[in-house]
């Protein structure tokens, strides 16, 4: 555990001895709940911070959080609601069990629900020690469901946005055990000029396109179906529209996808662009950034859009609201309104100087609310107010 010590023959000098924190995350590839997590880790000032972190033996996120230096365990975390993972998570909780009681961490904080309950139970049985656990919830949850994930026994729990820290709080977790932090956007380069012609010339799309872009993992939940369906009316409205998919995902949906645009008459003006690690170069390529998510916990791919300063046009759902100051950095539009998100990028088509003006208020907004600076320092923050009150306990 941090303490301090001695430093030095009959020296008073103390030297503060860095908290072991233990980080939990069950997936091995990378999204947005990982991008958060490694950003965090990579900011982390380890002159007070000891990171580890347990995570799948293979995949991309256990090289990037070794390529940071940071130790890793291999953890296997199955399915926690799943009957045919009864037998197989009974063992993963002895295991992880043991690795807690081998690393000794001053404090646990697991990076997303999904994992709550195999670390309340792993910690559960050590004996002769309590360990403060932090769940971060960066999913939209249900409040029936609170209780289901053990969110209730965390120490503290870290909702990325204020519609879900409601939701935990009305599925029993009390309100002074809650705090909302936005996920943060690195604004180190937002502010450097980022040329998109690269990615366009690249993808064969005209310098003179407009063009339309979404940067999430294709799943059904981001809406790709209703800007798809609205693109068939865009074209007709805009001549030059093109529609940039920035993001992976499984092959049976993807496909599914692709044949939806051939479908609708678009399969010519839709690109999917896969999994990119670095994609500013992508939103700099875009006139205009559309959210169609049909829920969203919160939008960091809306904050990252308005950083590099795109109007955002984003469904009125979960915590894109708390991201998108309506009338002002972008419009927000009813789920699934396929004439909505078309009639609304015609506008921004048709009014150059309004598109404009809306990305530079949203790029400020960026700055002042969703600085990555802003959420590590109320991250460490919580840290400290949780080690300091279980002290005094």
């Amino acid at each position: 555990m941090a303490h301090h010590e001695a430093c030095g023959r009959g020296s008073e000098q103390a030297v503060v001895v860095a908290h072991k924190i233990l980080y939990l995350h069950g997936m091995a590839a990378i999204g947005g709940a990982e991008q958060d997590l490694l950003l965090l880790l990579e900011r982390l000032d380890r002159t007070r911070w000891n990171p580890t972190v347990a995570c799948p033996a293979e995949g991309v996120f256990r090289s990037r959080v070794e390529t940071l230096g940071i130790p890793v365990v291999p953890t296997t975390l199955p399915p926690w609601r799943k009957l045919s993972s009864l037998v197989s998570r009974y063992f993963a909780v002895r295991i992880l069990s043991t690795d807690v009681w081998r690393l000794q961490p001053d404090l646990i904080h697991i990076n997303d629900l999904w994992w709550v309950p195999h670390t309340i139970r792993a910690v559960k049985r050590l004996t002769g020690r309590t360990i403060p656990v932090i769940a971060h919830v960066r999913q939209h949850i249900r409040p029936e469901k609170v209780r289901a994930y053990s969110l209730d026994r965390a120490e503290h729990v870290v909702a990325v946005s204020r519609r879900v820290q409601a939701a935990l709080e009305q599925g029993g977790v009390r309100p002074h055990q809650v705090t909302t932090l936005y996920s943060g956007v690195d604004m180190t380069d937002c502010f450097q000029p980022t040329v998109g012609d690269s990615v366009r010339a690249k993808h064969g799309i005209p310098s003179d396109a407009f063009v339309i872009g979404t940067v999430a993992n294709l799943l059904p939940i981001k809406g790709y179906e209703t800007m798809i369906r609205a693109m068939a009316s865009i074209r007709i409205k805009i001549p030059t529209a093109h529609y940039l998919i920035v993001g992976g995902g499984t092959e049976p949906y993807v496909g599914h996808l692709k044949d939806f645009c051939t479908e609708q008459g678009v399969a010519d003006r839709v690109h999917f662009l896969g999994f990119q690690n670095q994609t500013r170069p992508y939103l700099a390529a875009m006139d205009v950034y559309v959210q169609p998510s049909r829920d969203e916990a919160f939008g960091i791919a809306a904050v990252e859009a308005m950083a590099m300063g795109k109007t955002v046009v984003a469904t009125r759902v979960g915590g894109l609201p708390e991201v998108v100051e309506e009338g002002r950095t972008g419009f927000l539009v009813p789920p699934e309104d396929t004439s909505a998100i078309s009639a609304t990028i015609t506008t921004l088509f048709h009014d150059q100087a309004l598109n404009e003006e809306m990305g530079r208020r949203g790029k400020v907004r960026a700055r002042e609310h969703f600085d990555l600076e802003r959420t590590l320092a109320g991250v460490e923050r919580l840290y400290q107010e949780v080690l300091t009150r279980r002290r005094t306990q």
